[in-house]
């Protein structure tokens, strides 16, 4: 089971059936007749993912998304650090465009009413940031690495598996490492920058599809 596999289950509606609300099939009864899982009132979902073919300092990955599940993306950070990038963590009473959140819920409530219009952008945006995450998490574990926070050979086989496996105080005392905290909490705000640019060109993109779509157009205001 990949990443991308929980997210498509998690973001789902009935796609291809006569139950997706945003679908062609079946009619407004069925569209509308059971739960989507992706629903319009989600705020947060969370993966952690702790990999045991990683030493303990850098092996806890926590993939975050905000917002309504089948207009949002779920992208990488590293568990192991001190501080999370504001761009995430500083969701306000106010909307805005400055944070995750926000930003992510002002795109569903565009998308939800021109699903076909905008499905594509949001997918875009999807597959670039979820390729960003998994680069991103392999130049910062190769970097890792090099700070000595290596490991065995993983071996899959192994039901056990883990390469670095120790009793629960060694564990603490491994991840509390000042050097790979800051390199970890670098790679974050990386991806947070990066994460902030992409969700912008996809506002972007969803208003103005969204906005010359609106009922008060008249094309003859260029005479």
């Amino acid at each position: 089971m990949t990443i991308e596999d929980i997210k498509y289950v998690l973001s789902g509606h009935y796609q291809g059936t006569p139950y997706d609300p945003y679908g062609k099939l079946g009619d407004e009864r069925t569209r509308h007749m059971y739960r989507p899982i992706g629903i319009n009132r989600q705020s947060q979902l969370a993966v952690l993912q702790l990999r045991p073919y990683r030493p303990q300092a850098y092996r806890a990955i926590q993939w975050m998304a905000y917002g309504s599940n089948p207009f949002n993306t779920l992208v990488p950070f590293y568990a192991n650090v001190d501080v999370t990038p504001a761009y995430l963590a500083d969701t306000t009473t106010r909307v805005t465009s400055e944070n995750f959140y926000w930003e992510n819920r002002i795109i569903a409530a565009l998308c939800d009413g021109a699903f076909a219009d905008t499905a594509n952008a949001v997918e875009r945006y999807q597959e670039k940031t979820g390729a960003m995450g998994h680069r991103m998490v392999a130049a910062t574990d190769e970097q890792a690495s090099r700070l000595g926070f290596d490991a065995a050979e993983f071996d899959a086989d192994n039901a056990d598996g883990d390469v670095e496996p120790m009793d629960p105080d060694a564990i603490v005392s491994a991840v509390r490492n000042g050097e790979v905290r800051e390199v970890l909490a670098a790679a974050n705000q990386t991806m947070a920058d990066q994460l902030k640019e992409e969700t912008d060109k996809l506002l972007d993109s969803v208003l103005y599809t969204r906005s010359m779509a609106m009922k008060n157009g008249f094309h003859m205001s260029d005479f």
